[in-house]
C-alpha cells in the first residue's frame, strides 16, 4: 500500500500545477495570434512603390489622371514642391519628376515619375535598365532636386522602370535589339490618346504658315529669311528666323521631324539663346531679350549622340520660353567669333525671331496665353496652310501628330503593378487624354497612323 501511494504521488498530476500550465498555455496561443494578427496586418499595409518613366507630352493627362485614381488623401511631392488632394493639382502636373503617396485598391503606394522623355520611356521598359527618380517617398515639404541632374546620391534613387508612357513607337527609337552594348526587348504598346503638335514663333513674327519645304529648309540649315515665309521680299527679306528643338530624348522632336521629311537621324541646326530680363509668374517664364545665341552644343543623352546643332531642350516647358522672347541685335544678325574676329552671318537684319514646335498643353498656357501679357505672346503657325484644331486633327486635314502609348514589358509586370499600369491605361483612354490639349483615339478620331511622321490615312 504504501508503495502505491508512493507512486501515486510520483505519477499523479497537482491540480494547481495543472492550472498554471494551463494559463501558460493560454498566454502563448494569445501571444501567438496576436503575433499571427500584426504580422498579417503588416503585410496588408505593406506600402507597393510603383515606378514611370513617361515622355512630357504625357505628363498632364498621366499625372491627372493618378490624382483620380488614388483615394482622397493623397499626397505629391516634386520639383515645384508639394500638394495634397485638396490642394493644388496644377503642382504635380507641371512637374517632370516627383512622387505620390496615397492609397489605391485599398493598399498603400508610393507612385515616382520621371518624364524624362518618350525614348527614355522606351529604353526604360524595354531595356530594364536603371534609372534615377527622386528620393522622397511623397512626403515632406518644399521643392526635391532634379533627381537626373543632382549629384549627391541622397537627393536621387536609382531603380528599374515597372512602365512606362511615350509619344513614340519603339520602332521610332534604336531601342530594339542591340543598342551600345544594351539588348532591348520588344514591348507592348498601347494607344492611350493622341498629342497634337504645332509651330510656334516668337512675338512680332510677320508670317502666320509654315510648309514641310521651309520646316525642312529652316532645320537644316538653322535659319531664313523671314521673306520666305510671307513672300515679301520688299520688307521682310532682312527679317531672319531662327530654328529651335528639342534633344533627343523627347518625342515631340522625332515627330516633327519625321512629319516634316527628316527622319529620325538627318543632323539639324537649332540654336540655344543666351536671355536676360525674363519674367516668372505662376511658375510660366516668359519675355526677355535673346542677346546672343550659337549652335547647340554637342550632346549625348540617352546613349544617343548629337553633334553640334543637333541637340536640343530637354522638355516643352524649357523650350515654350524661347517663343515668347525679343531677338537683340547680336542675336538677330548672327554674331559669332572666328579667329578672335566678331563678324556676322546677316550684318544687315533689321529684325529676328524664332521657331520650334510644341504641343497645345505648352503652347496655350507658355506661349499664347496664360499668364504670358499680349506683348510678349508669341504665334501660332497653320502647318501647310492648315490651322491647328481638334476637328483638323481629327478628320486628318492636319497631319502633325503623335500617339500617346503605355509601354509595358512582355513578362515580370504582375499583381498590383500590373493592375494600377491597367487601370491608369484606362482612366487616361477614357477620361484624361485631353488634359493637356490631347485627343481621344475614339470614333470621333476618324484617322491612324502606323510610324512616327507616316502617312495619315482613314481608319479601318
Amino acid at each position: 500500500m504504501n508503495s502505491t501511494k508512493s507512486n501515486n504521488k510520483h505519477t499523479n498530476l497537482n491540480p494547481k500545477t495543472t492550472k498554471r500550465k494551463t494559463t501558460q498555455m493560454k498566454t502563448l496561443k494569445i501571444l501567438a495570434a496576436g503575433l499571427l494578427l500584426l504580422a498579417t496586418a503588416s503585410l496588408t499595409q505593406a506600402q507597393t512603390v510603383i515606378r514611370i518613366v513617361a515622355s512630357n507630352g504625357d505628363r498632364t493627362a498621366t499625372q491627372t489622371a493618378i490624382s483620380k485614381l488614388l483615394a482622397p488623401g493623397w499626397v505629391f511631392r516634386g520639383i515645384n514642391g508639394n500638394t495634397s488632394s485638396s490642394g493644388a493639382l496644377n503642382i504635380a502636373t507641371g512637374a517632370n519628376f516627383g512622387a505620390w503617396k496615397g492609397t489605391y485598391a485599398g493598399q498603400s503606394v508610393v507612385i515616382k515619375v520621371s518624364f524624362s522623355g518618350a525614348l527614355a520611356g522606351v529604353a526604360a521598359v524595354a531595356g530594364n535598365t536603371d534609372q534615377r527618380f527622386v528620393a522622397t517617398d511623397g512626403t515632406g515639404t518644399g521643392a526635391v532636386p532634379n533627381p537626373l541632374t543632382a549629384t549627391d546620391p541622397a537627393d536621387y534613387e536609382v531603380a528599374k522602370a515597372d512602365f512606362g508612357f511615350s509619344t513614340n513607337f519603339q520602332t521610332t527609337s534604336p531601342f530594339l535589339g542591340e543598342f551600345e552594348g544594351v539588348t532591348y526587348s520588344p514591348i507592348i504598346e498601347e494607344i492611350v490618346g493622341v498629342s497634337p503638335l504645332g509651330f510656334y514663333a516668337s512675338p512680332g513674327f510677320p508670317g502666320d504658315n509654315i510648309t514641310t519645304q521651309l520646316a525642312q529648309l529652316l532645320y537644316t540649315t538653322g535659319s531664313l529669311p523671314v521673306a520666305l515665309f510671307t513672300g515679301n521680299f520688299a520688307s521682310d527679306v532682312n527679317k531672319v528666323v531662327y530654328a529651335i528643338g528639342r534633344n533627343t530624348d523627347a518625342g515631340q522632336r522625332f515627330g516633327a521631324y519625321t512629319e516634316i521629311g527628316l527622319g529620325t537621324s538627318t543632323p539639324v541646326r537649332v540654336w540655344q539663346p543666351a536671355i536676360t530680363g525674363q519674367t516668372t509668374s505662376s511658375g510660366v517664364t516668359y519675355g526677355g531679350t535673346a542677346n546672343s545665341h550659337v549652335l547647340w552644343p554637342a550632346e549625348t543623352v540617352s546613349g544617343i549622340f548629337s553633334g553640334l546643332g543637333s541637340g536640343g531642350y530637354n522638355s516643352g516647358a524649357n523650350l515654350a520660353p524661347i517663343l515668347t522672347v525679343t531677338l537683340g541685335p547680336d542675336a538677330y544678325r548672327g554674331k559669332f567669333v572666328e579667329d578672335e574676329e566678331v563678324d556676322y552671318l546677316y550684318p544687315a537684319a533689321t529684325a529676328g525671331y524664332y521657331i520650334g514646335y510644341l504641343t497645345p498643353g505648352d503652347a496655350n498656357t507658355r506661349v499664347v496665353g496664360g499668364v504670358v501679357p499680349e506683348a510678349n505672346r508669341g504665334k501660332a503657325l497653320k502647318y501647310n496652310g492648315v490651322e491647328l484644331t481638334d476637328d483638323n486633327v481629327r478628320n486628318g486635314k492636319y497631319t502633325a501628330w503623335l500617339y500617346n502609348r503605355i509601354l509595358k514589358p512582355l513578362s515580370g509586370l504582375t499583381g498590383l503593378k500590373l493592375t494600377f499600369a491597367d487601370a491608369l491605361r484606362d482612366q487616361i483612354k477614357n477620361v484624361d487624354a485631353i488634359a493637356g490639349g490631347g485627343l481621344f483615339d475614339d470614333s470621333t478620331f476618324k484617322v491612324q497612323r502606323f510610324t512616327d511622321g507616316g502617312l495619315v490615312v482613314p481608319k479601318d
